[in-house]
């Protein structure tokens, strides 16, 4: 798929589109790739039959199938550049008050290099604050409300979203000894003899030095702000090629429970023989160790893998957040 036609879906077909990328994301892009049109398709049937025909599920099937071959920059390039705004379930609105909804008076404006900052009042509950634009409106920040007051109140008892990096994580390296490649212009290793050993029973195969243990972080992510995600943060982690895509993969969620962001691991079963790799029964044993005191942060859990010889492909490094 290129982005003329991804554009054009975007606005003559809306639904197939929103419907394929739903289907793309519940699933995986290894799964779409691996199975045939007729067999999801089926799939797609038991699930929302009802709701099309056959020949409409084997069209969205169909465009699903082109958007898996896309590289994770290319879809994210037609999700920006085409007719199709999205946007972040409740994110700030331009022009709207994040407190009472009401409608802004507009101040004073600080232009800036790559965007600007104007001053805003709200009529309605007297609220303040400055609304940023990176190019195009950004978010509210430095709210307060109509007595002065911070907005929200974090000192009473509302959590800060920003992860602090953990300062040190205590964990051996992983087991044997890798050799040092190049990828996309980085240094990383291949996955060490103990984990090929094993894993080669499942994926027999001879190119095992183009592997490595890689993972991304969603919330340091170009496409964080644009993608929506069911959670507060999720670490995509497996075994890489240099080449692109992957041989298999999980995933941690951290999703909000009793007020708290909790992480839960979530993988296919075409990823379960990771369970017998050396290096990822290291990572499990450290994360079972750290969870005993609290439940670890998508920033601990980088520092954890990074530390077990993961390369972080994500695309800011740890300890930087979307702003």
């Amino acid at each position: 798929m290129d982005f003329e036609r991804f554009d054009k879906l975007a606005c003559t077909d809306r639904v197939t589109l929103l419907t394929a990328l739903e289907l793309l994301w519940q699933n995986g892009r290894m799964m779409i790739q691996t199975e045939d049109v007729s067999t999801l398709t089926a799939g797609c049937a038991a699930g929302v039959g009802n709701f099309y025909t056959m020949e409409k599920l084997h069209e969205v099937v169909t465009v699903c199938k082109e958007l898996a071959s896309l590289e994770t920059a290319e879809l994210i390039h037609c999700l920006r550049c085409s007719g199709m705004k999205m946007k972040v379930p409740g994110a700030d609105e331009e022009g709207i008050c994040p407190i009472c909804g009401g409608e802004l008076e507009y101040g004073d404006d600080e232009p800036l290099d790559d965007g600007g900052v104007y001053d805003w009042t709200c009529p309605h509950c007297g609220a303040t604050g400055k609304e940023g634009y990176d190019k195009v409106f950004d978010r509210h920040y430095d709210v307060q409300d109509g007595d002065g007051n911070p907005y929200p109140d974090l000192s009473e008892g509302a959590q800060d979203t920003a992860l602090a990096v953990p300062e040190t994580v205590e964990c051996p390296p992983s087991p044997g000894t890798a050799e040092v490649l190049v990828v996309d212009g980085g240094r990383t290793n291949t996955l060490p003899p103990e984990d090929i050993a094993g894993l080669n029973a499942h994926f027999p195969r001879d190119d095992w030095g183009e592997y490595f243990w890689g993972f991304t972080c969603f919330s340091r992510q170009d496409y964080a702000k644009v993608v929506p995600l069911d959670g507060v943060d999720e670490i995509m982690l497996g075994v890489q090629c240099i080449e692109g895509g992957c041989l298999c993969e999980m995933a941690i969620c951290w999703h909000m429970l009793s007020s708290e962001p909790v992480p839960r691991l979530e993988m296919f079963n075409e990823a379960w023989p990771l369970f017998q790799a050396p290096t990822f029964v290291s990572v499990l044993k450290h994360l079972t160790q750290m969870s005993q005191n609290h439940a670890p942060t998508p920033d601990e859990v980088s520092a954890l893998l990074i530390a077990h010889g993961f390369s972080d492909r994500s695309d800011r490094p740890l300890g930087t957040a979307n702003e």
